[in-house]
């Protein structure tokens, strides 16, 4: 039977995907958001958008969904409560619709996870997966693919314990490290969290299985390098995307692939082919700068795998990172001061507080002021800061924030 559904905050990369899944069975689909983006997106999929909730949408909608990210107060969510309707979190309503595909693959983890899965998504090509994406796809431009019934390749979001409404064939567990403490409180509890995902699944990867990535190097600036299982070398891989870290990632795509049965023809085909996710240390075009890369790093482990890997490809780099969120930045304030503390070219813009209010934590002003580095709250003073000092440098934009958004309404770079 089909349904309406109405969501609350349906601009979110997740959200949107999920709206597109309902809306290509069928069902009737609405939603509104706080900030609206990509409207014309919505518009070509016949699914109305509006920067309020509707209280008469809400009144006919079978189901109202809604993020983890919306809070209780929400005038939205507390109209759909009164009515007493049915509501279902994201994260329930992604595993009511991978529960519909034979093979479930879901990729978890603190780093890693958006790439590893898309890199899985990419060896599986051939077999028309059907993708659900934390990022956007370099070569398909968006954050989801439909495909057919047989494989769902989803990244699971460990953030209020989203990841548990999935019941995987294949659990990809990519690493645990302390993070999201506003939710878990304690490290002990998020690792429990995973040991629940991965008793949840009928097979798990994790850790290196006996798989190690030997010879790493950047040849033209894109990333190269062996794979050996024990004592023999089985396969060779020049890949298209540069980050030392994906080495890592790639294996666990391919352990992934061959635990399904793929050959080892098309997991290399697969993972030399894959182009990318974007804002993972995306390069982007800019009418100012001449080397400007764009990188989701947002965690002390991710920063500081992005640069070590920019030293290695430019001679001259300038760092510009967002904190994402006031209570990780209180949570790992010893951990960001630590990754930055040898840094000189380094400057803090203000930090996006995404659900957040500024009582959750402590801001990004206080890292620049332990580190004795520039602070921005403007990003044209930012801007006129980078172009009066920093000719003749690569920089790198660092952070899960909108700054990138930002620079690109300024029309200071393209392509984000």
């Amino acid at each position: 039977m089909l349904m309406r559904y109405y969501f609350l905050g349906i601009c979110g990369i997740s959200m949107r995907s999920l709206a597109v899944f309902l809306r290509h069975n069928g069902d009737e689909v609405a939603g509104c958001d706080v900030s609206p983006t990509d409207l014309e997106f919505f518009k070509e999929r016949q699914i109305e958008v509006e920067q309020k909730f509707s209280k008469k949408r809400i009144e006919s909608a079978d189901v109202v969904v809604y993020s983890s990210a919306i809070g209780e107060n929400d005038r939205g969510l507390r109209y759909a409560k009164s009515l007493g309707k049915k509501m279902i979190v994201r994260g329930a309503l992604l595993g009511e619709i991978a529960s519909g595909y034979q093979k479930v693959v879901a990729v978890a983890g603190a780093h890693g996870k958006t790439t590893t899965t898309a890199l899985i998504y990419n060896i599986l090509k051939p077999y028309n997966p059907t993708l659900h994406l934390g990022g956007v796809l370099v070569e398909e431009k968006k954050p989801y693919v439909l495909g057919d019934k047989e494989y769902f390749v989803t990244e699971a979001c460990e953030y209020h314990n989203n990841f548990l409404y999935l019941k995987p064939y294949v659990a990809v567990v990519t690493n645990i490290e302390k993070e999201h403490m506003d939710f878990f409180k304690t490290f002990e509890n998020e690792k429990n969290a995973f040991q629940k995902f991965k008793d949840g699944a009928q097979f798990v990867v994790e850790g290196d299985g006996g798989y190690e990535a030997k010879n790493i190097r950047h040849v033209n600036q894109k990333l190269c390098f062996d794979v050996w299982l024990e004592k023999e070398k089985i396969i060779s891989l020049k890949m298209k995307i540069v980050e030392e870290v994906n080495a890592q990632n790639a294996l666990f795509a391919l352990r992934t692939c061959k635990l399904l049965g793929l050959s080892d023809e098309e997991i290399k085909n697969g993972l030399e082919s894959f182009e990318g996710v974007q804002k993972r240390f995306e390069s982007v075009v800019s009418p100012i700068f001449e080397k400007v890369i764009v990188d989701y790093a947002h965690h002390p482990t991710e920063i500081r795998n992005t640069i070590m890997t920019a030293k290695k490809l430019y001679k001259k780099v300038f760092f510009i990172f967002q904190p994402h969120t006031f209570s990780r930045t209180k949570g790992l304030f010893c951990e960001f001061v630590e990754v930055f503390k040898e840094e000189k070219n380094l400057a803090i813009f203000k930090t996006f507080p995404a659900r957040e209010k500024r009582k959750a934590g402590v801001s990004g002003k206080s890292l620049a002021k332990i580190l004795g580095c520039n602070y921005f709250n403007n990003v044209n003073k930012l801007v006129k800061f980078l172009i009066e000092n920093l000719k003749g440098y690569a920089l790198v934009f660092m952070g899960a924030g909108n700054l990138p958004k930002i620079l690109e309404s300024k029309n200071i770079i393209k392509n984000s």
